[in-house]
């Protein structure tokens, strides 16, 4: 068993596989923030376990009222939801296919997890990404939290070995990201965040390991490749403590 390390920084990139523990780019233009104390996630209480250095991807997807307006960037889509649709069937084309993939998304439904975190569900992946039915709020803070407790769940079944990340689409701000930003990163989830079509501002810049602020289907395409794409491990005594 060993401690997670911990990130809040910004910086694009993405991954290589690695035993125990999650990675992280460790590039960024903006000054560090303090990172919260690490948590250890305790593995001595796990029954049936494997070790596994399989990738794990957790997709937040934002599908609230917003996403039913249109992007002054984009020109091919009518509708900000309808380019984030295409932008994600084009980007699994990527998605290798011996990780896990895992999808919650709040619209007009609900906010719930569509597909739950694991290998060979590409096409459920796409299909409950084609329902998305943009409406509603925007929890995003509580997606987040939702999001922690799975991708923890999933690396006590893996031993504390494999990689974790937190990949969310947003086009739109709400109260209490940087608290569950804080809860993801304290046990090693380093979070990567398209902001599509918002400004740069968002709060998510400044707790995710990697923004991009996608103003097209296209930008918000290559920001998904970006944050399954391989990457240098982090040093996590470069953050500010």
């Amino acid at each position: 068993m060993r401690m997670l390390w911990l990130a809040v920084l910004l910086a694009l990139g993405g991954c290589g596989e690695s035993p125990r523990g999650p990675q992280a780019s460790a590039t960024s233009a903006h000054s560090p923030v303090t990172a919260p104390a690490r948590i250890e996630i305790p593995l001595d209480e796990v029954a049936g376990g494997t070790a596994s250095v399989v990738r794990n991807f957790y997709f937040i997807i934002d599908g609230s009222g917003s996403m039913n307006e249109d992007c002054k960037g984009d020109k091919a889509f009518e509708h900000k939801i309808d380019g984030a649709k295409w932008a994600v069937r084009e980007f699994l084309a990527h998605v290798p296919e011996e990780a896990n993939l895992g999808l919650l998304v709040f619209d007009e439904h609900g906010t719930s997890e569509r597909v739950a975190l694991g290998p060979g569900n590409r096409r459920a992946f796409s299909a409950a990404v084609e329902a998305i039915t943009a409406g509603g709020s925007t929890p995003l803070a509580a997606s987040m939290h939702a999001a922690v407790g799975k991708l923890i769940a999933q690396y006590k079944r893996q031993l504390g070995y494999g990689e974790y990340r937190l990949v969310i689409v947003t086009d739109g701000q709400a109260e209490g990201i940087p608290e569950a930003a804080s809860e993801a990163t304290a046990y090693g989830f380093p979070i990567y965040t398209i902001g599509f079509c918002i400004g740069s501002d968002h709060p998510l810049r400044q707790v995710s390991v990697s923004y991009r602020a996608a103003d097209s289907a296209l930008d918000l395409q290559a920001g998904l490749e970006a944050a399954v794409a391989e990457v240098e491990s982090f040093d996590p005594t470069s953050f500010a403590k």
